[in-house]
C-alpha cells in the first residue's frame, strides 16, 4: 500500500526539525528543494533565509528573505530577519529600515525592538527615520553629563543624566522594557566567551584560552556607585581599549550585587590596569572601591578552585589539562558545521547613552529597590515596572536563600 504524500505544511516541519537539530547541510538541500517545488510559499523562503543565516551565507540570506517579503509584503519576521543578514553585511542603514518596517507590521512583538536596540548601541543612522527607539536613540547621544578627570562624580551629577535621559525614554517608548542587566563597551576582538563555555558545561573542562584570560573586578557597594562606575567606563582610555562592562550579578553561586568587569589578554596587563583604575576611582568615586585581579570566569574557579589562584611571580598552580584537548576539538567540530569564518563583524559601542543603556539602568534601579538598596530612592521615586526582570530578581534570592539554608541532618 502507497504512503500518503507529506502535505506542504508536513514538509515544512520536517525542514524545520532538520534546523532545529543543527543538521544544517541537510536542512539547506531540503529547503533548496522545496524551495523549487512551492516557488510562491514566503515561509519556505523565510526558513531558506534563516537556515543560510546559520550557516553565514549572508548574501544568499538576503536573497531569501527578500523573496519572502516579494510574496508577502507584510511578513513581519522576514523583514526581521532580512534587517540581521543586512547588519551581518554592514548594510546597517538597510538593516534600520528592515527592522523599523517589522515593528510597523507587528508592534507588540519585543524581538523586533531588541534587534533594533542592539544595532543602535553601535550604529546612529544617517537617514531620517521616525521609528520611536531610533529618535530616541538620537536625542540620547546628545545628552552629556559632567565629567572631570580630577573631579569626583557627584550623586547629582548621576541624578541629572539620569533625570534627562529617562525623560526621553518616557516621551518616546514608554512602556517597554528589555532584559538586560548589563552595559558594555566592547571592542572589535572576539573573546569567544560562548564557545568558551560550551566547552565548560558539555565536559566540565576549562577551555586552553582561558588559562591566559585575566580580569580586572571592581566590586560596589550600591547602584548609585555603579552608575558612576558607567561614568568612568564610558570616558576610560585605555592603551588597548579593553571590552569593559558594568553589571548586575545575577549569579546565584556568586557573590556581591554590583559589579564591573575589565577584560585582559595577560596578567601584567591586569596589574597595570588594576593599578590605573584605582587612581582613577579613587577620585571619581570613592577610596572604598573593591579592585582586584581575577582569573578567567568565576564558574571555573568554582569547578577548579586552583584555578582561580593566581601566582605573581612563576606560573601558575593550575595547568591546562591535556586531556580537555579533544574536548575543546570535539565542540569546534560541531561549531564547525556554521561557517565560522563568516561571522559578524565587531564593533565598538557608540559613547555616551544609548536607548539600551537607559532601559539597563532601569532594570538597575529595580534590581536595587528589590535588594532593599535605598540609595535608587536618590535617582528615582517611582520605579519603572518590569516584570521579566522583577521574577528574574526574586529568582535569584529565592535561589541564593536555599543555598544558605542548613541541610537536613
Amino acid at each position: 500500500m502507497l504512503s500518503k504524500p507529506l502535505s506542504v505544511q508536513e514538509k515544512i516541519n520536517k525542514l524545520v526539525s532538520l534546523y532545529e537539530k543543527d543538521l544544517l547541510k541537510e536542512a539547506l538541500i531540503e529547503a533548496k528543494s522545496l524551495a523549487n517545488q512551492y516557488p510562491n510559499v514566503s515561509v519556505i523562503y523565510n526558513i531558506y533565509g534563516i537556515i543560510n543565516l546559520a550557516l553565514g551565507n549572508w548574501d544568499q540570506s538576503v536573497i531569501c528573505f527578500s523573496k519572502a517579503i516579494k510574496l508577502n509584503p507584510a511578513y513581519a519576521e522576514a523583514h526581521y530577519n532580512l534587517g540581521i543578514a543586512q547588519d551581518s553585511l554592514e548594510r546597517l542603514e538597510e538593516a534600520i529600515l528592515s527592522y523599523t518596517k517589522a515593528i510597523e507590521l507587528k508592534p507588540n512583538y519585543p524581538k523586533f525592538y531588541e534587534g533594533l536596540i542592539r544595532l543602535l548601541t553601535f550604529y546612529n543612522p544617517e537617514k531620517p527615520n521616525l521609528n520611536p527607539c531610533v529618535i530616541a536613540n538620537k536625542l540620547l547621544q546628545t545628552i552629556n553629563y559632567s565629567y572631570v578627570s580630577n573631579k569626583q562624580i557627584s550623586d547629582d551629577d548621576v541624578v541629572t543624566f539620569f533625570q534627562r535621559c529617562n525623560n526621553i525614554i518616557l516621551e518616546n517608548i514608554n512602556n517597554f522594557n528589555v532584559n538586560e542587566t548589563e552595559i558594555f563597551r566592547s571592542n572589535t576582538v572576539d573573546l569567544k566567551c560562548e564557545r568558551h563555555f560550551k566547552v565548560f558545561n558539555t565536559f566540565n573542562a576549562i577551555p586552553e584560552y582561558c588559562f591566559g584570560c585575566y580580569k580586572v573586578q571592581i566590586g560596589l557597594r550600591n547602584v548609585m556607585e555603579l552608575f558612576k562606575l558607567y561614568f568612568v567606563f564610558d570616558k576610560l582610555n585605555l592603551k588597548n581599549n579593553n571590552p569593559r562592562k558594568c553589571m548586575l550579578e545575577m549569579r546565584p553561586e556568586v557573590s556581591g550585587d554590583y559589579k564591573g568587569y575589565i577584560y585582559c589578554f595577560s596578567l601584567n596587563e591586569a596589574n597595570e590596569i588594576q593599578n590605573q583604575l584605582t587612581t582613577i576611582l579613587n577620585k571619581k568615586i570613592n577610596k572604598n572601591i573593591s579592585i582586584t585581579v581575577k582569573r578567567g570566569c568565576s564558574e571555573f574557579g568554582i569547578a577548579y578552585p586552583q584555578y582561580k589562584k593566581i601566582n605573581q611571580n612563576n606560573g601558575q598552580l593550575m595547568k591546562y589539562n591535556e586531556e580537555w584537548r579533544s574536548k575543546e576539538k570535539f565542540i569546534d567540530d560541531k561549531l564547525a558545521k556554521r561557517d565560522q569564518s563568516k561571522q559578524r563583524v565587531l564593533r565598538n559601542n557608540l559613547p555616551g547613552a544609548t536607548v539600551c543603556d537607559i532601559l539597563t539602568m532601569s532594570n538597575w534601579l529595580v534590581y536595587a529597590k528589590i535588594m532593599g538598596d535605598l540609595s535608587y530612592k536618590k535617582i528615582i521615586k517611582k520605579i519603572p515596572i518590569s516584570p521579566v526582570i522583577e521574577k528574574k530578581v526574586y529568582d535569584l534570592l529565592s535561589k541564593r536563600k536555599k543555598d544558605l539554608s542548613p541541610s537536613p541532618d
